[in-house]
């Protein structure tokens, strides 16, 4: 990334990247969407805020037939998180009766597991696994605060503690990706960086915008910092998160680098996390992540779509191929430079520039 560039301009480069190469038929696509809308926002951009309404267009008018993911037939096709947090930011009023008839549908129709989790699929009701949570936990939540529905909202924690208390390994302080992949009550025994950052990812969302007098946001509080704690004592010296994240021989991965470090800086710009531990590395990771993002915005490193590899070991998720620009690259980059921009405009954190030279 050129030393010229600031951080909104790093978000601005990879939104416009992945315009270039992607159908916006996945849940990638929902969360780039989301991504730029953030940074519209953050960079009082109204052309790049209309920019992501007309992407969106199709997907509320109902013309998005299918859209790749588990959620693709309940919450993705409709826009998902982008539309949601447009909606509950005022910025797109129209789309509330379809955010709602969404939610309706999700928490009415979709399969779940004995203890209420939604399972991957309707083939497969027990399979649990992390992923889910960044796909439906901001969804329900910000559509529940725009529609006055606090059975969404609570659906929204319901989901993410239960996955938290499945999926959680209470000794690394990460998240394995999935419980029943092989078998009954089998966790996938390694710690994939993604996973952890989409974890990760609803969780800062819940804490920032879950109203506090929740009965579940103290719980929700703590298992965020928990999982912030397992990511600080697996960052490398160079500020980024691996593969498999308990193996610093697994190759460097960018996009749950990008995840983990969006919501470390969420966070900071919220004050749930303490700002003396966490600055440092954020700032270092930051650097880090700035040598994995080309100046036309093309994104390096990032895992290829990964669902519990083979049996789910460290060496599994590490033989798994990254490439250049994966549809899952952009995505974390643009949220995570997104986030740095507002940071860098309070004053919370100095320019990318002086960054890099540092």
């Amino acid at each position: 990334m050129s030393l010229q560039a600031e951080y909104g301009e790093v978000a601005l480069a990879a939104w416009e990247r992945y315009k270039s190469f992607s159908p916006f038929r996945s849940y990638c696509s929902i969360l780039a969407m989301t991504g730029a809308a953030r940074l519209g926002k953050i960079i009082g951009s109204e052309a790049l805020l209309d920019d992501v309404r007309g992407c969106l267009r199709p997907f509320l008018a109902g013309q998005v037939e299918k859209v790749g993911g588990s959620y693709g037939a309940t919450v993705y096709r409709f826009g998902g998180n982008a539309a949601a947090w447009l909606l509950v930011r005022g910025l797109l009023p129209e789309a509330k009766d379809v955010m709602v008839a969404s939610a309706e549908l999700l928490c009415r129709n979709y399969p779940r597991d004995v203890d209420g989790c939604f399972g991957k699929s309707e083939a497969m009701p027990s399979f649990i696994w992390i992923d889910t949570v960044f796909g439906v936990c901001p969804f329900l939540l910000w559509t529940g605060k725009a529609a006055s529905r606090r059975d969404f909202i609570d659906e929204s924690v319901l989901q993410m503690l239960r996955h938290h208390d499945r999926l959680f390994d209470p000794v690394l302080k990460l998240y394995h990706q999935a419980s029943n992949a092989r078998g009954s009550g089998c966790l996938t025994p390694a710690h994939w960086s993604r996973g952890v950052g989409w974890g990760l990812l609803a969780l800062a969302e819940l804490v920032y915008d879950l109203p506090k007098e929740h009965p579940g946001y103290e719980k929700i509080l703590t298992a965020y910092r928990q999982v912030l704690e397992g990511c600080l004592a697996t960052q490398d010296s160079d500020g980024m998160w691996h593969q498999a994240m308990e193996a610093p021989d697994s190759y460097v991965e960018s996009s749950g680098s990008a995840l983990i470090l969006y919501a470390i800086g969420r966070g900071l710009k919220n004050g749930s996390i303490d700002r003396e531990r966490f600055l440092g590395p954020y700032m270092r990771g930051l650097r880090g992540l700035s040598r994995y993002v080309s100046i036309d915005g093309s994104v390096f490193n990032a895992c290829c779509g990964c669902l519990a590899p083979g049996a789910g070991t460290v060496a599994d998720y590490a033989a798994h191929p990254h490439k250049l620009n994966d549809e899952h690259s952009s995505g974390p980059v643009i949220y995570a430079f997104s986030q740095a921009e507002q940071l860098r405009q309070k004053g919370a954190i100095p320019p990318l520039a002086e960054l890099l030279r540092g």
